[in-house]
């Protein structure tokens, strides 16, 4: 099975250059996938040597992906998406870690926005993000522990959100690669790796500061706490303010994750998209009891002792995982398709996530869609995938959280 994603950022899911993750994988064989791309060209006739998702998704070129969607195409019943909507899964993150239970996760990321006002729910995904990310080294706070780089800092209204530093990774991993075609990945390192502080207020939902977040927001962990108070007064009576009174409850659980993630971080950082969707590909197509490999276009994240790891972990749940290999797409005419693909359901559930969607394109794109999909947002999710479906999460692989 040949699988290519787009939209990777790492770990950076609210300062980076897109709000959804997709993760492609196809089953043809490669005659059928040179043939597919053959006719692709044949029938866009760009001189480009090299042929991506936005060739497909110019208006001009509109009967080409329509065709390759359409149940007359040439990978209908033979790929699979596996979509991650971003700010949600830090929801899904950081209710899981606090409460030890994500159950809660669709209902706070569903009213957050309505209840506490676009502005100041931001500031949490910002917080919560940065809570989950964490450097090892730095100064200490007031408790004597290391400060690890915050990511992202709460911003005033109709601003957009610093990208900053990676999340490092354990002793000898390389970092993300960034999503091919662009030539960053969006986070800019803090100055001499010191901690940025959170400064600012977060607006509520009268467009006012919310009180208390500003001067006791130090390190994320007092960004986060100190955002959560200010939303749970702004607003006491909600189901949503109940639900973050108990995360409030928990402030311990956040120090000790944030003092294990430094002592020893995590071969697999707990917000990356890409490892809990490779994993749901691998059980994807390994359903029916067939065994099955997985190659994938060449990814700087997946280094030898991750590609390692995942297989392990796979088969040791049961999940007919027999390899990963990663190869050059430009050589693999499988991964090509499968890269196509991930960009051309990125940029269309993104678009249905603005209220912006195309209701041809996503008509053509729902039969490819995971129904375990992580996504929280119940709009767009109606339209993406089936009635009724549930949010899925992102299984974690030795996480952290």
């Amino acid at each position: 099975m040949a699988c290519d994603e787009s939209g990777s950022d790492g770990e950076n899911l609210l300062g980076g250059n897109t709000d959804v993750f997709a993760h492609a994988s196809v089953a043809l064989p490669v005659d059928a996938a040179a043939e597919c791309v053959r006719e692709i060209r044949r029938r866009i006739r760009s001189p480009a040597e090299e042929y991506k998702a936005n060739h497909l998704l110019r208006e001009k070129h509109r009967a080409v992906l329509v065709w390759l969607l359409s149940a007359d195409g040439p990978i209908h019943g033979r790929a699979h998406v596996h979509l991650t909507e971003k700010a949600f899964l830090v929801v899904d993150r950081a209710v899981g870690l606090l409460l030890g239970d994500p159950a809660d996760a669709v209902s706070l990321y569903r009213q957050g926005p309505e209840v506490f006002g676009t502005d100041a729910w931001r500031t949490f995904l910002v917080t919560a993000n940065a809570l989950l990310r964490v450097r090892p080294g730095g100064p200490r706070n007031r408790g004597g522990q290391a400060v690890p780089a915050t990511g992202d800092t709460p911003h005033a209204a109709g601003k957009a959100p610093q990208a900053t530093g990676e999340t490092p990774h354990a002793a000898g991993e390389t970092p993300h690669a960034v999503e091919k075609g662009s030539s960053t990945t969006g986070e800019a390192p803090g100055a001499a790796g010191e901690d940025t502080p959170t400064t600012g207020e977060a607006p509520n939902t009268a467009g006012k500061a919310l009180p208390g977040v500003g001067e006791a927001s130090r390190t994320p962990e007092d960004a986060f706490f100190a955002t959560v108070d200010a939303l749970v007064r702004a607003a006491p009576g909600s189901e949503a303010a109940g639900i973050l009174r108990r995360l409030a409850a928990h402030r311990q659980r956040a120090d000790d994750y944030r003092t294990r993630m430094r002592a020893a971080p995590a071969l697999f950082p707990v917000l990356n998209p890409l490892f809990p969707a490779l994993r749901h590909t691998a059980a994807h197509w390994s359903a029916d009891g067939r065994p099955v490999v997985l190659v994938h276009d060449r990814q700087n994240a997946l280094t030898p002792g991750r590609t390692a790891r995942i297989v392990q972990a796979a088969r040791r749940d049961g999940i007919a995982l027999h390899g990963l290999r990663l190869v050059d797409s430009r050589d693999d005419a499988r991964v090509q398709i499968a890269d196509f693909l991930a960009g051309i359901a990125r940029r269309i559930a993104s678009d249905e996530l603005a209220g912006t969607g195309d209701p041809e394109l996503t008509a053509c794109l729902r039969p490819y869609v995971a129904a375990e999909s992580v996504w929280g947002d119940a709009r767009s999710r109606a339209r993406l995938a089936p009635a009724g479906e549930t949010p899925g999460r992102a299984t974690e692989i030795n996480s952290g959280v």
